[in-house]
């Protein structure tokens, strides 16, 4: 076995798990095997059926033109079509002819410098087809069986990373000013790499509101929220992590509150009302202003976010994220 290959395998499991909420979570994972791999660069394809084509979703090392041979025309090969056989990686040594007489080989791979090569094709846990991993090195038989097994045992790992990629589930940037959670509505909430802990995640009533979330079929859901540190702009995201098996999760973004269109807190906590269909005198009541502040409140509300009824502004507000979600 590899020198510490659980602990290259827990790395990488951690990185595939958050790789949708750091664009270069996919580029981790092939930095991480290279402690156990020694590859000179490797490059993570995922199979994007809605174009019939091979995507890049982690390149490291690989040129441009070398990148652009191992998708489409490396999956045009007799190499590609046994590795589809044999559902485990395949090296250059492992093939019963000589892959350095190929054409792909001698046009794309030789001149990069590549003397050693190992692949191996990507399958979901529902046998679908995913993608393709690469990895190649400057020195003959550099891949030896410790690198083969390794391969072998990630490979469950970056074909579901590959199968998220056309699954419905977004791939996200999480913004740098935010802080952020990852929930599934059971086990405690986790941290999303280099943020800190949302402030809100830990409170009960939040809890209830997530877990009802996720046993409905929004995909998102964006509004404002008060915790502690006073009323915060969220987002919440359905998408899924390596650790939750097949439960969606959510992806909770948490942002300090940034009013759109010059907007006051109290005329916000207006429009909240508004956007639920309450009266001026229902919001007076519930505000505990008069009826006369809130009308006042309601025309700069118009006025502000050039809207000429009361459904124009509830329909703006719904699409800014200017509803409180706590109150809901």
């Amino acid at each position: 076995m590899v020198s510490g290959k659980s602990r290259i395998l827990l790395k990488a499991a951690f990185a595939a798990g958050a790789a949708q909420y750091h664009l270069d979570g996919a580029d981790q994972i092939l930095h991480i095997l290279a402690d156990g791999t020694r590859h000179d660069a490797a490059a993570l394809l995922f199979w994007n059926p809605a174009q019939a084509r091979h995507d890049v979703l982690a390149n490291d090392g690989y040129q441009a033109e070398t990148l652009a041979a191992l998708g489409d025309p490396y999956a045009a090969t007799k190499a590609h079509r046994k590795l589809l056989k044999l559902h485990r990686p395949l090296r250059i040594d492992d093939l019963k002819y000589d892959y350095r007489e190929t054409r792909l080989y001698q046009t794309a791979l030789a001149p990069a410098g590549f003397s050693d090569g190992m692949s191996t094709c990507l399958i979901s846990d529902d046998g679908q087809y995913a993608g393709m991993l690469h990895l190649s090195a400057a020195h003959f038989h550099n891949f030896d069986d410790d690198a083969r097994d390794l391969i072998g045992a990630l490979s469950p790992i970056v074909a579901e990373l590959c199968r998220r990629q056309t699954a419905g589930y977004p791939t996200l940037r999480v913004r740098e000013d935010c802080k952020a959670a990852l929930f599934d509505g059971q086990d405690a909430p986790r941290p999303v790499i280099s943020r800190d802990m949302s402030s809100v995640v830990f409170q009960p009533h939040f809890r209830e509101f997530v877990a009802r979330f996720l046993a409905g079929d929004a995909a998102s859901v964006s509004g404002l929220w008060a915790s502690d540190d006073g009323t915060v702009a969220l987002e919440i995201t359905r998408t899924a992590a390596a650790w939750s098996g097949h439960r969606d999760v959510a992806l909770i973004v948490e942002t300090p509150m940034e009013l759109p269109y010059r907007l006051t807190t109290r005329e916000a906590e207006v429009i909240d009302r508004i956007t639920v269909g309450r009266s001026n005198q229902q919001i007076a009541s519930e505000l505990g202003i008069s009826i006369r502040t809130v009308t006042t409140h309601v025309e700069n509300i118009l006025v502000k976010m050039a809207q000429e009824s009361r459904s124009g502004v509830a329909a703006v507000a719904i699409g800014a994220g200017l509803r409180r979600l706590d109150l809901r």
